[in-house]
């Protein structure tokens, strides 16, 4: 008789992989509340408001193509803010194989400065932390361009992390999230008035579509205040963003809040400009001329050129790439 010795090992459950899957999908429920919130007002609106409620034929025709309009642009900014993912930095601010080794080699937290030091010198950096070092993020290994944090990864021109949308608020969507909320805003305020205006009728009170035109009109209500106050919240020159105000950005000058700020005019074109996405998101004029270790910046071709300064017609000193 043969023994057979089998070496059974036991597999281990990958629990962090079905942790990791459980968080994200603990991550869609926001975005998933506010479809079926959308969905349900349209079904409030289109059915007991306009179908039931209204008796007038021309009055509801009118209704239903405004209503639609607006339903149109805030759908199209919400899928376009979600759909679209935020950009990275190129791979000229990675760490390359061999600057990672050396980096990982050293010790000493100076010696590892002075290497990133060395490294910042070819890339268009100016922002610093605030003991004055380069921005380093160790998660992608990477020196991070002006105005770039950390998400799940390293997002350019980052403004914040949105859960209702989950999704990070950075350069490649930053303009499609200030058109959802303009849009929401737009959305909000149309559904509240009409149903406000005709919903405290003794007709109403007398049909079955009382609940469903008065909750659409609490909630709308309640929705455009919101949304009024996150407008306000942001500067009529579309530039201040939520890591700016808990942290100010540092130079080698020191902190400067307003360094980005260029203008009402420039901020706005920056956003909304005539391009897809203006500029390349790794490097950005300045409102003063900032005196820095790296006398190169990146054009939107990803070519480097030399840094100039011109002086706006309103007195602000802004910094432009210069092609040789």
């Amino acid at each position: 008789m043969c023994n057979l010795n089998l070496n059974l090992k036991a597999t281990p459950i990958p629990y962090c992989t079905e942790r990791c899957t459980c968080a994200r999908l603990l991550y869609w429920i926001p975005v998933t509340i506010i479809i079926m919130v959308v969905m349900w007002s349209y079904y409030a609106y289109v059915v007991h408001f306009c179908w039931i409620l209204l008796t007038c034929a021309m009055q509801r025709v009118v209704f239903l193509c405004l209503f639609h309009v607006c339903f149109g642009m805030f759908s199209w900014s919400f899928w376009k803010t979600l759909s679209t993912p935020p950009s990275s930095p190129s791979v000229e601010f990675q760490l390359s194989s061999s600057d990672s080794l050396l980096y990982e080699q050293e010790r000493g937290g100076m010696e590892k400065s002075q290497i990133l030091l060395e490294i910042s010198r070819k890339l268009p950096v100016h922002t610093r932390t605030a003991a004055e070092a380069i921005r380093f993020c160790h998660h992608c290994q990477l020196i991070k361009p002006d105005r770039c944090h950390h998400c799940s990864l390293c997002v350019l021109k980052m403004d914040h992390h949105c859960p209702w949308l989950n999704n990070g608020i950075g350069f490649s969507n930053y303009k499609f999230f200030m058109l959802f909320l303009l849009c929401s805003l737009l959305y909000c305020n149309y559904r509240h008035q009409p149903s406000s205006n005709c919903g405290w009728s003794g007709k109403l009170f007398d049909s079955c579509v009382k609940l469903h035109v008065l909750f659409l009109t609490l909630v709308s209500a309640m929705f455009a205040v919101t949304l009024s106050t996150k407008l306000l919240l942001v500067k009529p020159a579309f530039h201040i963003f939520t890591y700016f105000w808990l942290s100010v950005p540092f130079f080698a000058d020191g902190p400067a809040s307003e360094a980005f700020d260029v203008g009402v005019r420039a901020n706005f074109l920056q956003v909304f400009g005539k391009k897809k996405v203006s500029g390349d998101g790794h490097s950005f004029p300045f409102r003063w001329q900032m005196s820095s270790h790296s006398h190169s910046v990146m054009n939107g071709n990803g070519h480097y050129a030399m840094e100039g300064s011109v002086v706006s017609p309103e007195g602000v000193s802004v910094t432009i790439a210069v092609d040789d």
